[in-house]
C-alpha cells in the first residue's frame, strides 16, 4: 500500500509526541497484553508485551500506530498469542460514556466516504457525558465502595470518558462476564421497579429517600429528587439517574484499554486523564487538547456545509486550498477529509 505524504506528516507528527509523551500505565503492565492499529488498515497487532516503560516507546516511536491500547485483563503469559494460553488472572472493572448515545445529544455528523464520517461532538453532549461521569463515579464510591483513588477517568480523546476501577481488592478481579452485566444492569436500573421501593397503600405511607440510604433510593436522594416526582413518574425518575455505559465494555473481561496519555486516531487529540471533579466539571473539548501547534494548509477531499470544529467556523469545498490551525487539520486528515500539503 503506497504512503501517501499527508500519513507521513501525520506519523511524523505521532513520532514526535511519543518520544516524549507522558503515558500512564498500571503498576503490573508487564503482564498485560499491549495492542495497536497501525496507519494501514484497520486490524490490530496485538498479543504484544514489553518489560520496560522505554521498550513501550521505541515501539511507539518505531512503529507510529494510529491507536494503542493495553488490555483490562492480567495474564500470566500476555504474549501468547491464543486467549486460552495466555493464563487470565483477571480483568479490572472497565466502563465506557460514548457521550453520542446519550438523550439530547446533538454531535454533528458529516459524510466522508463510505462507512466514514466527521463526528464532531457539541459541548452540549459533552456536558451530558460528565453528567452521567459523575454519576457513574457516586455509584461506583457510594454503593460498590471504591476509593476515588481506585478509579480512573478519562477523556478519550473522541467521543467520550473511560472508567477503570483499579481495585485493591483481587475479588473484584475475577469477576466472570455474568457477573459484570448484573453490575451494568444495576448502574443502568435495567429491569428495576421502583415501586417495590416506594410501596404505597392505604395501611402503608412511602419513605422518602435519604442520601445515606443504599441502593438506588441513595442515588435518587443525591440526585434531589422528591418523593412526589417518584410516585407520579418511576420512569422519569430513572432515566435522570441511570449511567449511559456501554454493556458490551463491562462484559468483556479482554476488553482493551486506551492508554491514557496516548493520541486517539480518530481526532489527534491527548486522552487525558481527569484526577478530581473540578476537573470534570471543567472540562471542555478543544484543540488545547491537542499536543500539535502551528498551522497547515490542507486541501479538501469533499465538500460539507458550514460546521463549527473547536470553535473554527469551516465549509470544506473539494479542492480549494484553506490554512487552518495543525489540530483542526489533523483531525480533518485522519478522518480522510483533507490532505495536508504542508504545515507553515
Amino acid at each position: 500500500m503506497k504512503v501517501t505524504k499527508t500519513e507521513n506528516i501525520l506519523r511524523d507528527l505521532l513520532r514526535k509526541y511519543y518520544s516524549e509523551a507522558q503515558l500512564r500505565l498500571p503498576e503490573n503492565y508487564m503482564l498485560r497484553e499491549f495492542a495497536f492499529q497501525p496507519f494501514e488498515g484497520k486490524s490490530y497487532i496485538r498479543h504484544l508485551s514489553f518489560q520496560s516503560i522505554a521498550s513501550l516507546r521505541e515501539y511507539l516511536t518505531r512503529h507510529t500506530p494510529r491507536q494503542a491500547y493495553y488490555s483490562a485483563a492480567i495474564y500470566r503469559d500476555p504474549a501468547a498469542e491464543r486467549m486460552e494460553d495466555k493464563g487470565w488472572l483477571g480483568s479490572e472493572l472497565m466502563f465506557d460514556i460514548d457521550v453520542d448515545h446519550i438523550k439530547g445529544c446533538d454531535n454533528i455528523v458529516i459524510n466522508v466516504e463510505e462507512s466514514n464520517f466527521l463526528n464532531i461532538i457539541t459541548d452540549k453532549c459533552i456536558d451530558l457525558g460528565k453528567d452521567h461521569l459523575l454519576r457513574l463515579i457516586d455509584v461506583l464510591t457510594q454503593d460498590f465502595g471504591f476509593s476515588r483513588s481506585e478509579i480512573l477517568v478519562y477523556f478519550t480523546g473522541n467521543r467520550g470518558f473511560h472508567v477503570v476501577v483499579e481495585a485493591e481488592k483481587e475479588d473484584w478481579l475475577r469477576l466472570n462476564s455474568k457477573e459484570r452485566r448484573e453490575l451494568v444492569d444495576y448502574i443502568r436500573g435495567i429491569g428495576l421497579d421502583l415501586n417495590r421501593f416506594f410501596t404505597q397503600s392505604k395501611r402503608i405511607k412511602p419513605i422518602s429517600p435519604l442520601p445515606t440510604d443504599g441502593g438506588w433510593r441513595g442515588r435518587i436522594a443525591r440526585n434531589g429528587i422528591e418523593l412526589e416526582d417518584i410516585l407520579r413518574n418511576p420512569e422519569a425518575v430513572i432515566e435522570r439517574v441511570y449511567v449511559e455505559i456501554d454493556e458490551q465494555v463491562t462484559q468483556d473481561l479482554s476488553r482493551l484499554v486506551r492508554i491514557p496519555g496516548s493520541i486517539n486516531g480518530k481526532s489527534g487529540l491527548i486522552s487525558k486523564i481527569l484526577h478530581s471533579e473540578s476537573d470534570i466539571l471543567n472540562f471542555k473539548v478543544g484543540d488545547h487538547l491537542s499536543p500539535f501547534k502551528g498551522f497547515a494548509i490542507i486541501r479538501p477531499l469533499i465538500k460539507t456545509p458550514p460546521f463549527n470544529l473547536w470553535g473554527t467556523e469551516l465549509s470544506l469545498s473539494e479542492g480549494q486550498l484553506l490554512k487552518v490551525s495543525l489540530p483542526v487539520a489533523v483531525f480533518l486528515a485522519l478522518n480522510n477529509a483533507v490532505k495536508i500539503i504542508r504545515i507553515t
